[in-house]
Protein backbone atom coordinates (compact mmCIF):
# COMPACT_ATOMS: atom_id res chain seq x y z
CA UNK A 1 0.00 0.00 0.00
CA UNK A 2 2.45 2.43 0.44
CA UNK A 3 3.44 3.02 -3.06
CA UNK A 4 0.23 4.78 -3.57
CA UNK A 5 1.07 6.91 -0.87
CA UNK A 6 1.21 10.25 -2.44
CA UNK A 7 0.77 9.02 -5.82
CA UNK A 8 -1.63 12.14 -6.37
CA UNK A 9 0.52 14.65 -4.72
CA UNK A 10 1.17 16.71 -8.41
CA UNK A 11 -1.94 16.14 -9.49
CA UNK A 12 -4.43 19.04 -10.53
CA UNK A 13 -7.81 20.73 -9.33
CA UNK A 14 -9.89 18.61 -11.56
CA UNK A 15 -7.61 15.22 -10.99
CA UNK A 16 -8.00 15.34 -6.93
CA UNK A 17 -11.82 16.46 -6.73
CA UNK A 18 -12.60 13.23 -9.47
CA UNK A 19 -10.59 10.93 -6.60
CA UNK A 20 -12.68 12.69 -4.03
CA UNK A 21 -15.71 12.07 -4.75
CA UNK A 22 -15.40 8.86 -6.35
CA UNK A 23 -13.63 7.74 -2.90
CA UNK A 24 -17.16 8.82 -1.89
CA UNK A 25 -19.74 7.27 -4.46
CA UNK A 26 -17.89 3.60 -3.27
CA UNK A 27 -17.90 3.99 0.18
CA UNK A 28 -21.76 5.12 -0.12
CA UNK A 29 -22.12 2.26 -2.58
CA UNK A 30 -20.89 -0.13 0.01
CA UNK A 31 -22.41 1.26 2.95
CA UNK A 32 -25.74 1.47 1.51
CA UNK A 33 -25.89 -2.32 1.23
CA UNK A 34 -24.33 -3.36 4.67
CA UNK A 35 -27.54 -0.92 6.24
CA UNK A 36 -29.86 -2.72 4.51
CA UNK A 37 -28.94 -6.55 5.46
CA UNK A 38 -27.69 -5.37 9.16
CA UNK A 39 -30.63 -7.39 11.13
CA UNK A 40 -33.21 -4.23 12.15
CA UNK A 41 -35.87 -6.09 13.79
CA UNK A 42 -37.12 -4.81 17.02
CA UNK A 43 -35.79 -1.46 16.06
CA UNK A 44 -38.08 1.54 15.57
CA UNK A 45 -38.02 3.58 12.42
CA UNK A 46 -36.21 6.28 13.89
CA UNK A 47 -33.20 3.99 15.04
CA UNK A 48 -33.03 2.63 11.85
CA UNK A 49 -32.62 6.01 10.17
CA UNK A 50 -29.96 6.61 12.77
CA UNK A 51 -28.29 3.54 12.45
CA UNK A 52 -28.14 4.62 8.72
CA UNK A 53 -27.14 7.67 9.31
CA UNK A 54 -24.31 7.01 11.37
CA UNK A 55 -22.82 4.29 8.35
CA UNK A 56 -23.23 6.90 5.74
CA UNK A 57 -21.66 10.16 7.89
CA UNK A 58 -18.46 7.80 8.25
CA UNK A 59 -18.38 6.63 4.89
CA UNK A 60 -19.34 9.83 3.14
CA UNK A 61 -17.14 12.63 5.19
CA UNK A 62 -14.66 10.70 7.31
CA UNK A 63 -13.30 8.27 5.06
CA UNK A 64 -13.05 9.57 2.04
CA UNK A 65 -10.31 12.36 3.11
CA UNK A 66 -8.48 10.12 4.90
CA UNK A 67 -8.22 8.21 1.82
CA UNK A 68 -7.42 11.15 -0.51
CA UNK A 69 -4.93 12.49 1.98
CA UNK A 70 -3.21 9.25 1.61
CA UNK A 71 -2.74 9.48 -1.68
CA UNK A 72 -1.94 13.32 -1.96
CA UNK A 73 0.49 13.46 0.71
CA UNK A 74 3.53 11.30 2.53
CA UNK A 75 2.12 13.06 5.52
CA UNK A 76 -1.92 12.45 5.48
CA UNK A 77 -2.27 13.76 9.23
CA UNK A 78 -0.34 17.17 7.92
CA UNK A 79 -2.18 17.24 4.45
CA UNK A 80 -5.66 17.00 6.45
CA UNK A 81 -4.29 19.71 9.25
CA UNK A 82 -5.01 17.05 12.08
CA UNK A 83 -0.74 17.13 13.12
CA UNK A 84 -0.46 20.13 15.61
CA UNK A 85 -2.08 20.15 19.19
CA UNK A 86 -4.87 22.19 20.55
CA UNK A 87 -3.78 24.80 23.21
CA UNK A 88 -6.28 24.58 26.24
CA UNK A 89 -6.36 28.72 26.16
CA UNK A 90 -7.49 28.17 22.49
CA UNK A 91 -9.68 25.61 23.17
CA UNK A 92 -11.18 27.95 25.32
CA UNK A 93 -11.64 30.97 24.15
CA UNK A 94 -13.56 28.82 20.67
CA UNK A 95 -15.73 27.34 22.45
CA UNK A 96 -16.92 30.87 24.34
CA UNK A 97 -16.81 32.74 21.00
CA UNK A 98 -18.99 30.00 19.88
CA UNK A 99 -21.15 30.26 22.78
CA UNK A 100 -21.61 34.72 22.28
CA UNK A 101 -22.22 34.29 18.60
CA UNK A 102 -25.43 32.14 18.66
CA UNK A 103 -27.76 35.24 19.11
CA UNK A 104 -26.43 36.44 16.26
CA UNK A 105 -26.94 33.47 14.59
CA UNK A 106 -30.36 33.52 15.08
CA UNK A 107 -30.63 36.97 13.82
CA UNK A 108 -29.08 35.67 10.62
CA UNK A 109 -31.47 32.62 10.51
CA UNK A 110 -34.62 35.03 10.72
CA UNK A 111 -33.68 37.46 8.50
CA UNK A 112 -32.68 34.85 6.26
CA UNK A 113 -35.88 33.02 6.41
CA UNK A 114 -37.80 36.16 5.87
CA UNK A 115 -36.24 36.28 2.38
CA UNK A 116 -38.48 35.53 -0.63
CA UNK A 117 -37.43 34.73 -4.25
CA UNK A 118 -39.70 36.41 -7.10
CA UNK A 119 -42.97 35.07 -8.32
CA UNK A 120 -41.50 33.60 -11.49
CA UNK A 121 -39.28 31.65 -9.04
CA UNK A 122 -42.57 30.62 -7.41
CA UNK A 123 -41.66 26.66 -8.17
CA UNK A 124 -38.34 26.74 -6.72
CA UNK A 125 -39.38 28.89 -3.59
CA UNK A 126 -42.06 25.80 -3.15
CA UNK A 127 -39.05 23.49 -3.74
CA UNK A 128 -36.84 24.81 -1.45
CA UNK A 129 -40.02 25.10 1.25
CA UNK A 130 -40.42 21.70 0.96
CA UNK A 131 -37.05 20.70 1.90
CA UNK A 132 -36.64 22.69 4.63
CA UNK A 133 -39.84 20.89 6.18
CA UNK A 134 -38.56 17.57 5.22
CA UNK A 135 -35.00 18.02 7.00
CA UNK A 136 -36.79 19.92 10.05
CA UNK A 137 -38.66 17.09 10.53
CA UNK A 138 -35.88 14.36 10.36
CA UNK A 139 -33.97 16.44 12.17
CA UNK A 140 -36.58 16.84 15.28
CA UNK A 141 -37.32 13.29 15.38
CA UNK A 142 -33.88 11.99 15.50
CA UNK A 143 -33.91 14.52 18.81
CA UNK A 144 -37.19 13.84 20.56
CA UNK A 145 -35.59 11.12 22.77
CA UNK A 146 -35.83 9.89 26.70
CA UNK A 147 -32.80 9.13 29.08
CA UNK A 148 -29.63 10.04 29.42
CA UNK A 149 -27.93 7.55 27.44
CA UNK A 150 -30.25 8.76 24.24
CA UNK A 151 -28.60 11.75 24.20
CA UNK A 152 -25.39 10.39 24.76
CA UNK A 153 -25.97 8.62 21.43
CA UNK A 154 -27.54 11.91 19.83
CA UNK A 155 -24.54 13.85 20.77
CA UNK A 156 -22.66 11.27 19.15
CA UNK A 157 -24.40 11.04 16.15
CA UNK A 158 -25.36 14.38 15.77
CA UNK A 159 -22.83 16.63 16.97
CA UNK A 160 -19.27 14.55 17.40
CA UNK A 161 -20.06 12.41 14.03
CA UNK A 162 -20.81 16.01 11.69
CA UNK A 163 -18.43 18.21 13.28
CA UNK A 164 -15.33 15.80 12.96
CA UNK A 165 -16.59 14.41 9.38
CA UNK A 166 -17.96 17.75 7.79
CA UNK A 167 -14.84 19.35 9.01
CA UNK A 168 -12.98 16.79 7.81
CA UNK A 169 -14.39 16.53 3.95
CA UNK A 170 -14.89 20.43 3.27
CA UNK A 171 -12.21 22.12 5.37
CA UNK A 172 -9.73 19.44 5.66
CA UNK A 173 -9.91 17.82 1.90
CA UNK A 174 -11.87 20.35 -0.12
CA UNK A 175 -9.92 23.60 1.18
CA UNK A 176 -6.56 21.97 0.30
CA UNK A 177 -7.75 20.96 -3.33
CA UNK A 178 -9.24 24.63 -4.02
CA UNK A 179 -6.32 26.66 -2.11
CA UNK A 180 -3.94 24.95 -4.55
CA UNK A 181 -6.35 26.05 -7.30
CA UNK A 182 -7.02 29.68 -6.13
CA UNK A 183 -5.54 30.66 -2.81
CA UNK A 184 -6.62 30.02 0.41
CA UNK A 185 -9.39 33.36 0.93
CA UNK A 186 -11.26 32.08 -2.29
CA UNK A 187 -10.96 28.41 -1.55
CA UNK A 188 -12.57 29.26 2.01
CA UNK A 189 -15.53 30.85 0.55
CA UNK A 190 -16.37 27.88 -1.89
CA UNK A 191 -16.01 25.36 0.17
CA UNK A 192 -18.43 27.23 2.83
CA UNK A 193 -20.91 27.53 -0.36
CA UNK A 194 -20.79 24.13 -1.06
CA UNK A 195 -21.12 23.03 2.86
CA UNK A 196 -24.32 24.83 3.25
CA UNK A 197 -25.73 24.39 -0.05
CA UNK A 198 -25.77 20.54 0.61
CA UNK A 199 -27.78 20.89 3.37
CA UNK A 200 -30.92 21.96 1.55
CA UNK A 201 -32.11 24.05 4.23
CA UNK A 202 -32.18 27.15 2.43
CA UNK A 203 -33.78 28.99 5.28
CA UNK A 204 -30.65 28.99 7.03
CA UNK A 205 -28.35 29.13 4.07
CA UNK A 206 -26.87 32.51 4.82
CA UNK A 207 -25.73 31.41 8.33
CA UNK A 208 -24.51 28.37 7.94
CA UNK A 209 -22.22 29.91 5.21
CA UNK A 210 -21.40 32.58 7.47
CA UNK A 211 -20.46 29.54 9.94
CA UNK A 212 -18.66 27.89 7.51
CA UNK A 213 -16.46 30.96 5.99
CA UNK A 214 -15.37 31.06 10.10
CA UNK A 215 -14.47 27.68 10.57
CA UNK A 216 -12.54 28.08 7.32
CA UNK A 217 -10.68 31.15 8.40
CA UNK A 218 -10.26 29.35 11.65
CA UNK A 219 -8.19 26.57 9.91
CA UNK A 220 -6.45 29.62 7.75
CA UNK A 221 -5.11 31.12 10.55
CA UNK A 222 -4.22 28.40 13.40
CA UNK A 223 -3.49 25.57 10.69
CA UNK A 224 -5.25 23.18 13.13
CA UNK A 225 -8.25 21.62 11.86
CA UNK A 226 -9.31 20.65 15.03
CA UNK A 227 -10.27 23.85 16.28
CA UNK A 228 -12.54 24.21 13.84
CA UNK A 229 -13.87 20.50 14.63
CA UNK A 230 -14.06 22.30 18.39
CA UNK A 231 -16.42 24.76 17.08
CA UNK A 232 -18.76 22.86 14.79
CA UNK A 233 -19.09 20.40 17.96
CA UNK A 234 -19.60 23.34 20.32
CA UNK A 235 -22.71 24.93 17.89
CA UNK A 236 -24.23 21.66 17.88
CA UNK A 237 -24.09 20.05 21.13
CA UNK A 238 -25.50 23.20 22.78
CA UNK A 239 -28.47 22.70 20.40
CA UNK A 240 -29.01 19.11 20.80
CA UNK A 241 -28.85 19.60 24.94
CA UNK A 242 -31.16 22.46 24.96
CA UNK A 243 -33.33 20.86 22.72
CA UNK A 244 -33.46 17.43 24.95
CA UNK A 245 -34.33 19.17 27.93
CA UNK A 246 -36.99 21.18 26.72
CA UNK A 247 -38.54 18.06 24.67
CA UNK A 248 -38.48 16.51 28.73
CA UNK A 249 -40.10 19.03 30.16
CA UNK A 250 -36.94 21.08 32.14
CA UNK A 251 -38.17 24.67 32.14
CA UNK A 252 -34.84 26.37 29.89
CA UNK A 253 -34.52 29.27 27.34
CA UNK A 254 -35.52 28.70 23.78
CA UNK A 255 -31.69 28.94 22.43
CA UNK A 256 -32.91 29.16 18.75
CA UNK A 257 -35.27 32.07 19.96
CA UNK A 258 -32.38 34.31 21.55
CA UNK A 259 -31.45 37.46 19.45
CA UNK A 260 -34.96 37.75 17.72
CA UNK A 261 -38.32 39.71 18.11
CA UNK A 262 -37.99 40.99 21.42
CA UNK A 263 -34.28 39.72 22.12
CA UNK A 264 -33.25 41.56 19.03
CA UNK A 265 -31.01 43.73 21.07
CA UNK A 266 -29.27 40.36 22.72
CA UNK A 267 -28.73 39.45 18.74
CA UNK A 268 -27.29 42.55 18.10
CA UNK A 269 -25.11 42.90 20.81
CA UNK A 270 -24.27 39.32 19.80
CA UNK A 271 -23.34 40.20 16.00
CA UNK A 272 -21.05 43.10 17.21
CA UNK A 273 -19.18 40.50 19.70
CA UNK A 274 -18.95 38.32 16.36
CA UNK A 275 -17.30 41.21 13.94
CA UNK A 276 -14.62 42.38 17.45
CA UNK A 277 -14.16 38.43 18.11
CA UNK A 278 -13.82 37.29 14.68
CA UNK A 279 -10.97 40.30 14.59
CA UNK A 280 -9.43 39.68 17.64
CA UNK A 281 -8.92 35.89 16.89
CA UNK A 282 -7.42 36.39 13.66
CA UNK A 283 -4.49 38.88 15.14
CA UNK A 284 -4.06 36.23 17.96
CA UNK A 285 -3.38 33.52 16.03
CA UNK A 286 -1.52 35.36 13.60
CA UNK A 287 1.06 36.41 16.44
CA UNK A 288 0.91 32.68 17.29
CA UNK A 289 2.74 32.00 13.67
CA UNK A 290 0.18 29.54 12.76
CA UNK A 291 -2.16 29.15 9.58
CA UNK A 292 -1.89 27.51 6.34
Amino acid sequence: MNKFKGVLEQSGLFSKLVVLFTILCFFVLVLVPVTAVIPLSGLSSTDQMKLSQLFLSIGMFILPPFVLAYLCSKKPSAYLHLDKKVKWSDAGIVILFMLLIIPFINLLGDINHRLFLPKALEGLENWMKSSEAQATKIEEQMLQVHGYSALLFNIFLIAILPALGEELFFRGALIRIFQEWKGAKIAIWITAFIFSFIHLQFYGFVPRLLMGAFFGYLLLWSGNLWLPILAHFTNNVIAIIFYHFKFNGFTVPDIDSVGIGSTLWIGLASGIVALIGFLWLQRRFHSQEGGI
